[in-house]
């Protein structure tokens, strides 16, 4: 968490200027500056006659007069020691208006008692006073108006030529306004930042510090507002109520650092939380005071018995954290009794003989605020650093988890593949077997009985042999895996069965359209569809007497699917009743099919036989094959 310079220059101007302004008032008296602290005053509240009496300054209206409205006159006998020389007045606080006459002549004016939106008690205020009117003995007149519970009164004031007077009258503005102006900016920036980090991790801590600061920000921003944006007591019950808001989520804060967020502190704290605007409310619109030290004085304690709190769970800690919020919450409940002592017991309660009213006294609270705040800050950003280094622990542990993990799902994925490899070596082994069995095997036992036959002639014996041939051929053309190429599995046929073709005095025509690749394709998929043309054309070649034979292939896009038809010009199936029913060959061809998920269409006539193979591209679900 930074802080920019130019905040800090400030803050420590504004601390100089505090000690300057002490020693100022120390030697007032060699500096011969006369402070004007009793006046014969006129008072008139709500209507009722005047009443005339001595006044001790400073006056506090609302510690005399509660919540009544109303105005005061008061007069001071003024002895100039320096004449022919223009002097000032200071008036550390003065209001909520107020007008000034020096020997009878109006020489300052603020405001006016009817305007519910003017107040000029916030910040000092200097009147200078031209050498003309100065005389030994001076008659000066200062009049306030005085609204219902809005810290309307007169401070001590301060008399003397304008040279010594205007540097502490400087003193005091920057002290309260441009100090102020710090504890503002310091607790919007340090309120949004937390604010945004809530907004990104939604951690409720941030959200409640975001909360306090910016609160705080708002309710010591009034100091800077002598025309506010709502008339009183609107605009009071919005700040009042924020610093007391302010006050108690910091409260909340510190109990959630150290841990303590329970019990009897917490029950009170939100209860100050929750009544805090009502009872304000109250105090201001219907002018009971005694609501509004409601409110101060319970929050003050709890403010009290939290730090109490929070300084014996840090001491005792090893958490850096908690012994720095410790330090800090001493450092705030010392300015904190200063502060119930000076602005809540001595003006509200009357204790303490003549020093019953604080009216002029600065609130060093608000500037507590600053390092305190900056220490919560510092908190934050530590906690963040904290946590930062524990989820980029956390990130490389898990980063080195998952690393073995991957290299043990690598050694079993390898495994898995191995034994893939493995098992389809062994299928490839058996298919090859069961083939050689079935196929080539069956048809070398057909050719050793056909040896044996001495009546049987010697082309019918080589026939048998070639188709014999043949087949083992095209069992070994189906252990290379097309991938899905039809195109060119077909021509493989065609190499394989052309001469024999030829010999057999078929003409071939051939047209093969490209061909999309047919998804999931497999070896056993070749196998399956090599062996079905191959079983139509030995039956063509073996049975039909034809002369011409045509195939075609092409993408029924309908259908989505390969379409593959061979038809000849033969005498078609002889009608007997093993050639209906389509023997052992048509039968394998019909297994064949289905275990392709082909639509398998035979229509035989004695003019010629048509065979129509559709083969999805997709690989649907097994389709049972038809014969007309």
């Amino acid at each position: 968490m930074r802080v920019s310079p130019s905040a800090i220059a400030h803050f420590a101007r504004c601390l100089s200027l505090l000690i300057g302004l002490g020693l100022g008032l120390a030697t007032g008296s060699v500096q011969a500056l006369t402070t004007l602290d009793r006046a014969a005053a006129v008072l008139s509240v709500d209507g009722a006659p005047p009443r005339h009496t001595e006044i001790d300054l400073p006056f506090h209206w609302d510690a005399v007069h509660g919540g009544s409205t109303g105005s005061a006159r008061f007069t001071f006998e003024v002895q100039a020691t320096t004449i022919g020389v223009d002097h000032a007045l200071l008036l550390p606080r003065v209001g909520n208006s107020f007008r000034i006459r020096f020997n009878g002549q109006l020489i300052a004016q603020r405001g006016s008692a009817s305007n519910a939106y003017d107040d000029y008690s916030k910040r000092p205020h200097l009147a200078q006073i031209p050498a003309a009117l100065v005389a030994p003995g001076n008659r000066l007149e200062i009049e306030i108006d005085a609204q219902s519970v809005r810290k309307a009164g007169l401070s001590r004031l301060l008399f003397g030529t304008a040279t010594e007077v205007m540097p502490i009258y400087a003193s005091q503005h920057d002290w309260r306004v441009t100090g102020s102006l710090v504890v503002v900016v310091i607790s919007l920036i340090l309120g949004s930042i937390a604010l945004l980090l809530w907004i990104r991790q939604r951690d409720v801590l941030y959200l409640i510090y975001a909360s306090a600061e910016l609160l705080w920000g708002l309710a010591m921003g009034d100091m800077l507002i002598e025309r506010p944006f709502l008339p009183w007591p609107w605009w009071g019950v919005i700040t009042y109520s924020a610093q007391a808001a302010a006050g108690m989520l910091i409260c909340k804060f510190a109990l959630i650092v150290v841990q303590r967020n329970r019990g009897a502190l917490r029950s009170a704290i939100n209860l100050v939380l929750l009544l805090c605007a009502p009872m304000l409310a109250l105090a201001l619109i219907g002018g009971w005071p005694v609501f509004e030290l409601l409110v101060l004085l319970p929050s003050q304690l709890i403010g009290l018995g939290v730090a109490v709190l929070v300084v014996r769970v840090g001491l005792a800690s090893a958490e850096l954290e908690e012994r720095v919020l410790a330090f800090g919450m001493l450092a705030l409940g010392v300015v904190l009794v200063r502060d119930i002592f000076v602005l809540v017991i001595r003006p509200y309660m009357n204790l303490f003989g003549p020093w019953a009213n604080h009216y002029g006294e600065i609130a060093w609270t608000r500037y507590a605020w600053v390092i305190f705040g900056i220490t919560l800050a510092w908190l934050i950003a530590e906690r963040m650093r904290r946590l930062t280094r524990k989820a980029q622990a956390m990130n490389r542990t898990l980063a080195q988890s998952l690393a073995e993990q991957r290299a043990q799902l690598e050694l079993v994925f390898e495994r898995g593949v191995d034994a893939k490899r493995h098992q389809a070596r062994i299928e490839e082994r058996q298919r090859l077997t069961r083939d050689l069995h079935d196929g080539v095997g069956n048809q070398l036992l057909g050719a050793l009985a056909l040896a044996g036959d001495q009546g049987l002639s010697r082309d019918t014996l080589t026939k048998h042999l070639r188709d014999v041939l043949d087949h083992l051929k095209l069992t070994v053309d189906a252990m290379h895996d097309t991938e899905g190429d039809i195109a060119s599995l077909l021509g493989a046929l065609r190499y394989r069965l052309d001469p024999r073709l030829r010999a057999a005095g078929i003409d071939l025509t051939w047209a093969v359209e490209h061909l999309e690749a047919i998804e999931g394709w497999t070896i056993d998929g070749s196998r399956d569809l090599q062996m079905i043309l191959f079983e139509a054309f030995s039956n063509l070649m073996a049975h039909a007497g034809a002369t011409q034979a045509s195939l075609r292939a092409w993408h029924a896009t309908d259908t989505h699917s390969v379409c593959i038809v061979l038809a000849d010009n033969g005498s078609g199936f002889k009608h007997d009743p093993d050639v209906t029913s389509g023997g052992h060959g048509l039968a394998n061809m019909r297994a064949r099919a289905a275990r392709l998920g082909a639509a398998l269409v035979i229509k035989s006539t004695p003019a010629g036989t048509v065979i129509k193979l559709n083969v999805p591209i997709s690989r649907p679900p097994t389709i049972p094959t038809t014969q007309l």
